[in-house]
């Protein structure tokens, strides 16, 4: 444990009640709202499961961790790791999900040391663009048996009053990762305004520039404070005021409406909710920028184009969509000249946002500057190393270059990170039998990718996979021979 963690520790006492900051605060930086984060962020962990969860309360040895509530659904010992790695097991009659249909939960566990408490902010006093941040822990994997605690920076999307599925309704930008469900959304001060639950799906692809939507959405506080009698956990007097002290707009609602179409597949529902947003919000530049997401993703590229510029005029300096306004420009317009302006741009005003560095380094490749897109890999690794595609990508790069146990070394972390994905186990399959001359392991790779097809439902890549294992064997053979 670091010596400021220890120290934050040491100065919380013991408290029968959670507090709920109601005096002015200081903004902090983000690493301080880092430290805070990783301090009152728990790993919960089952067999077949992982999740995050963050530390409300502490009764004598007892401590209460808040979660959302798919993490602790099953009939299971849970384990709680802590910020200093000290794993502790759940009391299992501890576990309390909300009532009614809110994806929430509290777990207790028992422990000597002493481990900072969480502060309680006002989520009704997000607003749209301001920053947010969301910690946690992503998955572990086959090879990375321990997951690694995630601090992600971002903006509110939406923040609206009212109740959807299972009580989200505040969206965000942050690029979140399986495991980080049940996790802590910051503010700016570093209280807790709501639990994650749910990130965006579109995952990079292999051969995709794609744009992220923005749907990630969490739990707002005020929805625990509300309920939280209820799952036996006391709340000082001060709450029910600070809860009620702002609204949001109905722009908001839309837009939180749209995440949960998107997160159902309903699109056009999600296009339609945007429409709405945007005719009472007209120079709202997120709604214009996610707004094109969504149109690029049912084909409409010029609408997508129109909305990327809009939100361009209204905020110049903003970052993303000029990444965004550049993967449609490579992709799918042909204007690879204006796709690395938009990405130069995107990159001098966000420096820490990696998909441009990655879709910079694939259109440098593009241009057959080969050394410039490594470059452009190892800035994206360096702001986000647990994207699994940048992995594959800078692997083959490395192939390119020469550098093929740095090329393994790329496959097997990308796997690592995404141990599902049958597609980089197919390269790396042939990166090991053809250049390597590793053929025991080449085969066991391609075995591998063609069970995940399987497993998946792919049945043309699962039959194109056993093809090919058997032209193996066969080659193989003839080499043995």
């Amino acid at each position: 444990m670091s010596p400021k963690i220890s120290l934050l520790a040491g100065l919380i006492g013991i408290a029968a009640t959670i507090p709920i900051v109601q005096s002015i605060a200081v903004a902090k930086t983000s690493v301080e709202i880092g430290e805070t984060a990783r301090a009152i962020t728990v790993l919960i962990t089952e067999p077949n499961s992982i999740g995050s969860g963050v530390i409300l309360q502490q009764q004598g040895d007892v401590y209460t961790v808040l979660t959302a509530a798919h993490v602790v659904r099953n009939k299971v010992d849970y384990k709680i790791t802590t910020s200093d790695d000290r794993q502790y097991s759940a009391i299992g009659s501890s576990i309390k999900p909300a009532p009614g249909n809110v994806d929430l939960a509290v777990v207790k566990f028992r422990a000597t040391a002493k481990y900072p408490t969480a502060k309680l902010g006002n989520s009704r006093s997000l607003k749209s663009g301001m920053d947010l941040y969301v910690a946690g822990f992503p998955a572990a994997t086959r090879v990375l048996t321990k997951s690694i605690f995630v601090f992600r920076e971002g903006k509110v999307s939406a923040n609206s009053n009212k109740t959807f599925d299972a009580g989200y309704s505040l969206v965000y930008s942050n690029d979140t990762l399986p495991g980080m469900s049940g996790g802590a959304v910051l503010n700016e001060r570093a209280e807790v305004v709501a639990i994650h639950g749910r990130g965006d799906r579109e995952r990079l692809s292999d051969n995709t520039l794609g744009g992220k939507t923005g749907f990630n959405v969490g739990i707002p506080i005020d929805r625990f404070v509300a309920i939280a009698s209820n799952m036996g956990v006391p709340l000082s007097q001060p709450a029910a005021v600070t809860i009620a002290q702002t609204t949001s707009s109905p722009a908001d609602d839309y837009v939180a409406s749209a995440a949960q179409k998107y997160n159902n597949r309903d699109y056009r529902g999600a296009l339609a909710d945007y429409d709405r947003a945007i005719a009472l919000k007209p120079k709202d530049a997120i709604a214009y920028n996610y707004r094109g997401v969504l149109k690029v993703k049912i084909q409409d590229f010029e609408g997508g184009l129109a909305d990327y510029n809009r939100a361009i005029q209204i905020d110049a300096n903003y970052g993303e969509a000029y990444s965004n306004r550049g993967n449609l420009k490579a992709n799918k317009l042909k204007d690879l000249q204006g796709a690395m302006a938009d990405y130069d741009l995107a990159i001098e005003l966000s420096p820490k946002y990696a998909p441009a560095y990655s879709n910079r380094g694939i259109l440098k490749v593009k241009n057959r500057d080969i050394i410039g897109g490594l470059a452009d890999y190892n800035l994206a690794i360096q702001q986000d190393p647990t994207e699994a595609t940048y992995y594959s990508y800078r692997a083959f790069l490395k192939i390119l270059r020469g550098d093929r146990q740095g090329a393994l070394t790329d496959f097997t972390r990308s796997i690592d990170l995404n141990p599902s994905n049958a597609s980089v186990y197919a390269k790396r399959a042939d990166h090991r039998f053809f250049t390597l001359k590793d053929r025991a392991g080449g085969l066991a790779d391609l075995q591998q990718s063609a069970q995940l097809y399987q497993q998946q439902g792919n049945a043309e890549q699962y039959q194109k996979t056993l093809v090919r294992i058997r032209q193996w064997q066969k080659l193989n053979k003839k080499a043995e021979s």
